[in-house]
């Protein structure tokens, strides 16, 4: 709520709540719901008294209320069931329903905004009819960003003597050298002055800064009327001396660099002594030499130390700017009142609403400061700062009075009594808040945007569209408008309200027009740079349809394009080379702006690509760019290559990505990006968009001194003239919708408490007033339907009243669309941090103490609890798994103890040792009883200890070999006289074989690999030495291989052995199916994905081929009497595929399938025709492990994991894993644990949320044993489960029946370029496997029934229709 009523202050908050109340009441009237009937019998009921609680009526209609409330709740609730249905009923719509409908004609060609034309019809300023408040009609519109409708009424500027009027409109050279250099001739005359660091150089070689910046403070003096002996006059004091020395004064103060004309000086001079009244002061005092012996005084180095002016003064604008105001007007100055007081709350007249009324052109008013150019600049920035330092001011000087401290540590600091005995003590209680959150701009108001933004991403979804708009100075609204010799850059000010008025209008066109698809949320930043116009980064968020639409790349092309358009459409080619091409680098031009040490830091030139690409791994979508000799568009235009302008060639490689829809409206720089990933939007999103303005960076160490935000705030910023225009408009920076609720979080008795300085006595008397929080748990007691809601989805449903401090119940149904966001807490907090994790998992709490209560048992502090729900990980957690495994015998406790060493990363190993040893040798010797073990090995503790440990270290080297550490000889095939090794791709395909390994394993081939690599091993290593005794390699799954990996191995084995010869001399057999899987690049297009095979490779050429006759499975199938003719036929059909001897009949690239196998449905009905019978066969693991649904991509396999769940029997346990970033202290404050809870890092990263039961399938996603078969892409049922252990046994291959304990561990997204540093989630490294990607699938066996959900393109290999197919795999039993 108190985001609703943000903008409570501004002039057309009645006018808002006018129409808001009238279209309310139009839409209760048209209401006709039970809720509605409900609602009004209770309000009735009400209204009788207290005694309406004994009305039956009343109670009935409560009741109806709670079970409406309850229902709508329900339904409300985002359960992944039914977010699946949602998005299984909205993919089947998509095919019938149109993408991208065309636009109407007014929408595809410029979106002009007009004239600026109208008159405000109270202070007569021009407007745009765009720029009416809402509730106006363009007939008779109302403004209130001139005069608050009316409330602000300020007299016109008089007219300038002759001289400066025609020197500031004439086109004559004396009036335009005076207009170029207006700023010296100011200074000159002015009798204040104005010191700044002015930014007078741009970024690159061209140096070109067409607006005026500033950075740090600015500061205005004033000199003495009679300056110092020997020292030269300044400012006010040149007018006392005589004309002829002033003017040569006035020159020299000028400047060496600008060069003033003396004639035009000394005019300007006796028009300001006829019409300024300061000058005739100044001339007044001097004639009577009252303050001749006034001199100015001298610091320590003998320099003359000038006066300080205040900003508040009436006096300043006219004593700083003379040519603004040559009459001598007066300023702001804080007495200003309103003429009426009809408001009745505000009469003071602030400095945003005065300077921003002058921004305004009027009829009949010469505006001096609208054709002032670049002195005009330095105005707006000096009077933004004016503006700015009024606030910061107040801040500096009030917020000593009001400080705020925790209620219990102010009592505390009181004594128990509640009185203080030393008032000093008691006015320490305190903390002082220096530059809060609500100062606009400033770190902390940033980061909480920044927070906001990542709310709304967590429960609306990844951002879709991520879009930046950068202001045409061009546009025919801001170059019409323009007073005579007047260029854009002179008018900031137009320039911000043209700039505001069409990122307006391009939000309401993507909003309304469903230019991208349904828009659910979105996001705008408007930022300011040190050189340049305003830009506004958009992100919008799409609907699930919308975002299935955008998945395939011919949607893609439809609405975003990288290429430049034929010449059939030159008024489209015309707009992309002018905004949209990236200005030459790299070699054409290697001091351009954007050039790192060598390469461009943007990427360009890009390369070309023939179809537009996504995968799951990758952050952005990568746009078709085609050569020209590929049918792409290659143009030659002039550009600027560092100070010179010179003709180049240009094509697509240099074209910014953009929308051709949304650029011929707007015709300006507009960079449209599709993202595809919640990982990249957070990383480049999230962080830049937020970083706030342009500042120096510094650090500033000294001792004693005192830490003053407020200072290093102003000394480190850069104010241009754009960013002055549009924040003395008060248009806002930030925009998004929906609107987010702030939740406190606190300890008990430890919310905030505001008192003024010297009545902390008061503060710590007065009863504990309502928090949201505590108010959250009185909600809970008093709703009992509301206790499944968390505490950040309490806002959805319920609306926080602020007069009455409590919840209320939105029978408006509009809280749906807003987002609660739990305030973030450092970890160096302690229990704070805990009970804010808690508050993120556990709904319905009633109290601090029934948050505490997990699973019946209450915890003592909130860590506790944390530990016990499993979001923090300690040693307690392996200690607990350890007892867990010894009471179940699963396994040997040796087996889990090393795997905890391995892979679980214990704090104090010996530790856990000691504590368990007991538990170690009962169990080594349980085992003795049913294995066969010697007992002089376990005759007492000591040889049983060491028997314990040895099977401890023979795992340790086991999980070493695992993660390509340790010595491999052991598992080469040893025959008479060869030595042969074998080898596969992926681990799964490796267990099939025995004694087999992983090529990357044996070969210790580098990741990521290059054309450059080489293994990491030598000539004098155990790897080494084993190679070169070697005589046959046999490598499985070859076409899986990226050709670089056997080209690395092929390059280390030559250099081993001293051969220039293929590997070194070696015999390598090469196995594989080119009709398979190829190998995997990420966002790569066919032809990248065929050059990254083998048979691209040279080596290939070397190879001698032996083809496979006979289809053995295929015999076997035709010997079965029960086969019928479509099994028997639907192999040979499968070979048809593989070779490319099918073609469709709507596209050759298209395959039609069998009507046999082939059908159009949800994804439901897939999932019960593959498991057909699941709830009679849920027990038999045989059974589910020979049914799997293939898909194209990682997003379904939720989707269809879920729905299969459901059907099996028995209630789910969920486990929620502890993730950590790097540098926690910090990066928390970044990044909220809500945030990395919902990141996914394909199949390396387990989700945050497992939700398991008994018999379920589970795919391991980590390499723990070979040799047992515990690899990654290994399959699994689950025989048991506790809090902090998982017992599993294999389900297929040759390993079947192995068994596995499982403990969590510290999983990372092994992927370099993952946006937060350092993340580790601690989770089960498994997933339900009852569905599968194509790409896991390859090598795995399944001998029952086999599902294709081909919703999305086969990529890669081939492309599918948008249908989903199943058929009985007894033909055979590899998934193809």
């Amino acid at each position: 709520m108190q985001q609703r009523r943000a903008d409570a202050t501004t002039p057309e908050r009645h006018e808002r709540q006018d129409s808001n109340r009238r279209s309310t009441e139009a839409a209760r009237a048209e209401e006709n719901t039970p809720l509605r009937d409900a609602r009004r019998e209770a309000d009735r009921n009400a209204t009788r008294g207290p005694r309406a609680e004994e009305i039956t009526p009343a109670r009935e209609a409560r009741r109806d209320l709670d079970r409406l409330s309850t229902q709508r709740s329900r339904d409300a609730q985002d359960t992944p069931t039914r977010n699946a249905r949602q998005r299984s009923d909205g993919q089947a719509r998509t095919a019938s329903r149109q993408l991208f409908p065309p636009l109407p004609e007014s929408s595809l060609s410029y979106r002009d905004l007009g004239m600026v034309h109208i008159e405000c019809s109270h202070c007569k300023a021009l407007h745009f009819v765009q720029e009416r408040i809402v509730s106006s009609s363009a007939a008779r519109p109302m403004f209130s960003t001139c005069c608050g409708k009316g409330k602000l009424s300020l007299p016109l500027l008089t007219d300038p003597p002759a001289l400066l009027r025609s020197l500031l409109i004439d086109d004559t050279p004396r009036a335009r050298r005076f207009r170029k250099n207006i700023r010296a001739y100011n200074s000159a005359l002015s009798m204040a002055s104005v010191v700044a660091k002015w930014v007078k150089r741009g970024p690159g070689t061209s140096n070109f800064n067409p607006t005026m910046t500033m950075q740090g403070e600015m500061y205005h003096y004033m000199g003495p009327m009679m300056p110092s002996e020997g020292r030269a006059p300044s400012f006010a004091s040149v007018y006392i001396h005589d004309t002829d020395y002033g003017t040569q004064t006035r020159t020299r103060l000028g400047g060496a660099s600008t060069r003033l004309e003396d004639t035009l000086l000394m005019q300007l001079t006796h028009m300001l002594h006829e019409c300024n009244p300061y000058v005739q002061t100044v001339l007044k005092i001097g004639r009577r030499d009252i303050v001749v012996r006034r001199r100015g005084t001298l610091n320590s180095n003998g320099n003359e130390v000038l006066d300080p002016i205040s900003v508040s003064h009436r006096a300043y604008d006219p004593l700083s700017y003379v040519l603004l105001f040559p009459n001598g007007r007066d300023g702001w100055y804080p007495e200003l009142r309103f003429s009426s007081d009809d408001d009745g709350r505000r009469t003071k007249i602030t400095p945003m609403m005065y300077y921003g009324w002058h921004l305004f052109e009027r009829a009949g008013e010469f505006s001096t400061i609208l054709h002032a150019a670049r002195l005009f600049q330095q105005y707006l920035v000096d009077q933004f700062c004016k503006v700015e330092a009024e606030r910061l001011s107040y801040l500096r000087h009030n917020q000593t009075q009001l400080r705020a401290a925790d209620y219990t540590s102010l009592r505390d600091s009181l004594g128990d009594s509640g009185r203080a005995e030393d008032e000093a003590d008691a006015v320490r209680a305190g903390r002082l808040f220096i530059l809060p959150s609500t100062y606009i701009g400033g770190d902390r108001y940033m980061r909480q945007q920044m927070h906001d933004i990542i709310a709304i991403s967590n429960q609306i979804g990844h951002p879709d569209i991520f879009l930046t708009m950068t202001c045409n100075p061009s546009w025919p609204e801001i170059t019409r408008p323009l007073l005579p010799n007047q260029t854009p850059q002179d008018r900031p000010d137009l320039c911000a309200r043209v700039f505001r008025l069409k990122m307006k209008d391009l939000i309401s066109l993507v909003i309304n027009e469903e230019v991208f698809g349904t828009v659910v949320a979105h996001v705008r930043v408007i930022e300011f740079q040190k050189r340049g116009l305003p830009h506004a980064h958009v992100v919008f968020f799409l609907d699930e349809v919308s975002k299935n639409d955008l998945r395939t790349p011919e949607n893609v092309d439809r609405i975003i394009s990288a290429e430049i358009p034929s010449a059939q459409d030159p008024e489209l080619q015309e707009v992309v080379l002018k905004h949209m091409i990236h200005n030459p680098c790299g070699e054409r031009n290697p001091t351009a702006v954007c050039m790192g040490e060598q390469y461009c830091r943007k990427g360009f030139p890009k390369s070309f690509k023939h179809e537009t690409s996504q995968s799951d791994s990758e952050y952005y979508i990568t746009y078709r760019r085609r050569s020209p000799s590929a049918g792409g568009v290659s143009i030659e235009r002039p550009s600027r290559v560092g100070r010179r302008q010179q003709s180049v060639v240009v094509d697509n490689s240099w074209v910014v990505p953009h929308s051709p829809l949304l650029l011929r409206s707007f015709a300006c720089h507009l960079n449209v990006e599709l993202c595809v990933s919640r990982v990249g939007g957070i990383k480049y999103l999230f962080k830049y968009v937020c970083k706030g303005q342009d500042r120096v960076t510094m650090e500033i160490t000294a001792e004693n001194e005192c830490h003053d935000e407020i200072s290093n705030f102003q000394d480190a910023r850069y104010v241009s003239a754009s960013e002055a225009a549009w924040r003395l408009f008060s248009f806002d920076i930030v925009d998004r919708n929906p609107p987010v609720v702030r939740l406190t979080v606190h300890l008990p008795n430890h919310h905030t408490v505001y008192f003024e300085e010297g009545r902390e006595q008061e503060a710590a008397l007065r009863p504990a007033s309502g928090t949201k929080l505590t108010e959250w748990f009185k909600a809970n007691e008093k709703y009992p339907s509301a206790r499944h809601l968390r505490y950040h989805k309490f806002p959805r449903y319920f609306t926080w009243k602020t007069r009455t401090k409590s919840w209320t119940y939105d029978f408006s149904g509009t809280g749906a669309n807003v987002v609660g966001r739990i305030y973030t807490v450092s970890p160096r907090e302690g229990e704070r941090y805990f009970l804010r994790l808690l508050l993120t998992q556990v709904p319905g709490a009633t109290s601090f103490e029934n948050l505490r209560n997990i699973d019946g048992e209450q915890c003592t502090s909130f860590r506790q609890a944390c530990l016990r729900l499993g979001l923090l990980a300690d040693d307690a957690e392996w200690k607990h798994a350890i007892r867990d495994s010894f009471r179940s015998s699963f396994v040997p406790l040796s087996h889990l103890f090393a795997t905890i060493l391995a892979h679980c990363q214990p704090s104090d190993p010996l530790s856990l040792w000691n504590d368990h040893l007991d538990m170690f040798l009962t169990d080594i010797r349980n085992r003795a009883r049913r294995q066969p073990i010697r007992r002089q090995h376990l005759r007492d503790d000591h040889h049983a200890t060491s028997y314990v440990l040895r099977e401890v270290q023979e795992a340790l080297q086991t999980h070493e070999r695992s993660s390509g550490k340790g010595d491999y000889r052991r598992h080469f095939l040893r025959t008479r006289r060869k030595q042969v090794i074998a080898v596969a791709t992926s681990a799964v395909a490796a267990v099939l074989i025995d004694g087999g390994r992983t090529a990357h394993s044996v070969f210790k081939i580098p990741i990521p690999v290059s054309a450059e690599s080489t293994c990491s091993f030598s000539a004098n290593s155990d790897t080494g030495r084993t190679m070169q005794q070697v005589d046959l390699i046999i490598w499985d799954e070859i076409v899986m291989c990226h050709r670089h990996c056997i080209e690395t191995v092929d390059r280390s084995l030559r250099d081993l052995m001293q051969t220039d010869r293929p590997f070194g001399g070696k015999f390598l057999v090469l196995a594989g199916d080119f009709r398979q899987i190829l190998p995997v690049v990420p966002g790569g297009s066919r032809g990248q994905i065929v050059s990254a095979c083998v048979k691209a490779s040279p080596l290939y050429r070397e190879c001698r081929f032996l083809r496979l006759t006979e289809n053995m499975r295929l015999a076997a199938l035709r010997a079965d009497p029960a086969a019928d003719v479509e099994a028997l036929n639907f192999p040979e059909f499968l070979l048809s595929v593989g070779e490319g001897r099918l073609q469709g009949e709507q596209r050759p690239e298209w395959i039609s399938l069998p009507q046999s196998v082939a059908f159009e449905h949800t994804i439901r009905n897939l999932c019960l025709k593959v498991f057909q019978g699941i709830r009679d066969n849920h027990a038999d693991p045989a059974w589910l492990t020979k049914r799997v649904i293939l898909t194209t991509k990682n997003r379904p396999l939720e989707e269809v994991n879920e729905v299969i769940g459901n059907m099996i029997p028995g209630s789910y346990r969920t486990y929620l894993s502890a993730d950590k970033v790097e540098n926690e202290d910090t990066n928390a404050l970044i990044y909220p644990t809500e945030m990395p809870n919902t990141l996914t890092a394909g199949s390396a990263l387990p989700d945050h949320k497992l939700k398991l039961k008994k018999g379920f399938i589970v795919m391991l996603l980590r390499n723990l044993d070979p040799a047992t078969g515990h690899v990654n892409g290994a399959r699994y049922v689950i025989e048991n489960m506790t809090n902090n252990l998982l017992f599993l046994h294999v389900t297929t291959g040759s390993h079947q029946g192995n068994r596995l304990c499982l403990p969590r561990m510290p999983c990372g997204p092994g992927d370099d370029n993952f946006p937060i540093p350092g993340f580790t989630r601690t989770q089960f490294p498994i997933r339900t496997c009852f569905a599968l990607t194509t790409n896991k699938a390859q090598g795995q066996s399944f001998g029952g029934r086999i599902g294709l959900d081909l919703r999305e393109h086969v990529e890669r290999v081939g492309r599918g229709r948008h249908q989903r197919h199943v058929w009985e795999a007894g033909w055979g039993r590899r998934a193809a």
